[in-house]
């Protein structure tokens, strides 16, 4: 299968990739047929011990933890224990949204496609303020909790999923749509798909996700407790602080979001699981789960973009490139930049795991994945000529969009031309912007290396009247503010 892979072309790009960024370490695996076929660790996993990274290294996954949760809600709809059809309130009765009945009508599904309507809110920013380093949580399991309250300055606090369903039913927003209508993606449904694993299994999230998932396939490199961190070689956590300095994080200790963002694997171990899909089900003679489970977990349900659309967990592309599909999901928080997908078709697999955020995973993911199918390196980011569209109608798209994330962006109209900006807390950075469409713009941003682009498609949807209410920023909604 990856015979006519470029090895010396892929391995050039990506250290030139890693020049330009400055990350410490990457760990990039490819297997074929369930065989890891590529393995390279690039730099070191820890710049204090000059640690190199190899394919046991254990990685922070952040939201690649999404389609392990989506797998356990199946796995206990195949034993008849839930419904991803059912309500959420079915099995978390004190769900509810402050001043709508729309809470009423999301399913698992929704939460599971990210269609509920619950827009990007800033509990994930208060979770984290409340976190706990890992010596901090070795010394005391229950500092987290014991932790006082005004450790926060009078945010709210979200110690669990039950102060976190309490800080939903409190918090003042208005639902994006209908349950179903827009896909705008949600940390904390996942975090309360979570809270129903544990309430319907009766263990917790990653006692059920070791017994069911972990052990049967090998994964002895995968696990969420940080007291774990110390039986394994670990990665260091790297982040740019605010003069662009390359900056060590501790990793840290939080009961919320374990289901949406928490996991920590190995290169070896993640290929192992995306081989239960390519095999639809099985692990070599095993049987895991249903082919039923996996084909659900994999299927498109709601469109992104053309072409892309949202599973459980994963995003899907059924017509990749000549009849092929490809499924994928990155991640990113503090310290963590991950990306893995597969092929069912060519039974391959791509992971590629690194120690610092920001950095583009998807660009090393795109470039063995293209470079296997003998595609051009930025297959997947194709250029969509511009559109001429009358000023008046580009004035729509100008004016303030921000979410409860912490995402705040403007678009300017400057004449005729169109500007995006980006708003941090000591600078903005302004980039060229370019109608694709009436309803889509282009970012181009800095190029990151020769003959490749660094865009980012934006879409805008209309009310009514012909007016912009929000913004389709990756896969968020983002509501236009003013």
């Amino acid at each position: 299968m990856i015979k006519d892979f470029s090895v010396r072309e892929f391995e050039d790009y990506v250290s030139k990739l890693m020049e330009k960024t400055k990350v410490p370490g990457i760990a990039v695996g490819i297997s074929v047929d369930g065989n890891m076929e590529y393995f390279k660790g690039f730099g070191v996993s820890d710049i204090e011990k000059n640690q190199p990274v190899t394919k046991d290294t254990v990685f922070g996954l952040a939201s690649v933890t999404k389609s392990f949760t989506a797998l356990c809600i199946n796995l206990l709809a195949e034993e008849k224990k839930l419904s991803v059809s059912h309500p959420v309130k079915q099995y978390l009765p004190e769900f509810t949204i402050l001043r709508s009945n729309t809470a009423d009508k999301m399913t698992l599904h929704s939460f599971l496609t990210h269609t509920s309507g619950i827009p990007p809110l800033p509990s994930l920013d208060y979770v984290n303020e409340l976190s706990i380093t890992v010596e901090e949580y070795l010394a005391d399991p229950m500092a987290l909790r014991n932790k006082p309250d005004d450790s926060l300055q009078g945010k709210p606090v979200i110690r669990t999923n039950k102060d976190l369903l309490r800080f939903i039913a409190n918090y003042s927003f208005e639902p994006l749509g209908r349950p179903g209508q827009y896909m705008s993606y949600s940390n904390d449904c996942f975090s309360l798909l979570g809270e129903v694993i544990e309430r319907v299994s009766g263990v917790s999230f990653e006692q059920y996700l070791k017994k069911n998932v972990l052990e049967p396939l090998g994964m002895d490199h995968t696990f969420i407790d940080v007291a774990a961190l110390s039986n394994f070689e670990f990665q260091g956590l790297y982040y740019r602080d605010e003069k662009g300095n390359l900056a060590k994080a501790p990793w840290k200790h939080r009961e919320t979001f374990v289901s949406s963002g928490s996991l920590k694997s190995s290169t070896r171990d993640l290929l192992r699981y995306t081989s239960l899909y390519i095999e639809k089900g099985f692990c070599g003679s095993n049987r895991i789960c249903e082919t039923a489970t996996t084909d659900r977990i994999t299927s498109p349900y709601y469109s992104i973009e053309t072409g892309s659309y949202y599973g459980y967990g994963f995003q899907v592309e059924p017509r990749y490139c000549d009849g092929v599909t490809l499924v994928h999901h990155g991640g990113n928080i503090v310290g963590v930049a991950s990306y893995i997908g597969f092929i069912p078709e060519k039974k391959l697999s791509v992971c590629v795991l690194s120690n610092l955020s920001g950095f583009p995973a998807s660009k090393v993911f795109f470039a063995a994945i293209n470079g296997i199918l003998n595609l051009p390196r930025n297959y997947h980011e194709p250029r969509v000529p511009a559109a001429s569209i009358p000023p008046e109608h580009a004035a729509k798209f100008a004016g303030l969009y921000a979410s409860g994330e912490g995402t705040e962006v403007s678009i300017a109209l400057d004449g005729k031309n169109l500007y995006y900006i980006v708003h941090g807390k000591n600078r903005n950075i302004a980039y060229p912007a370019i109608p694709t469409s009436y309803s889509s713009i282009r970012v181009d941003r800095d190029i990151d290396l020769e003959d490749d682009e660094d865009s980012t498609d934006l879409y805008f949807l209309f009310d009514a009247k012909g007016n912009v209410w929000a913004m389709r920023h990756g896969l968020r909604l983002i509501r236009k503010v003013r």
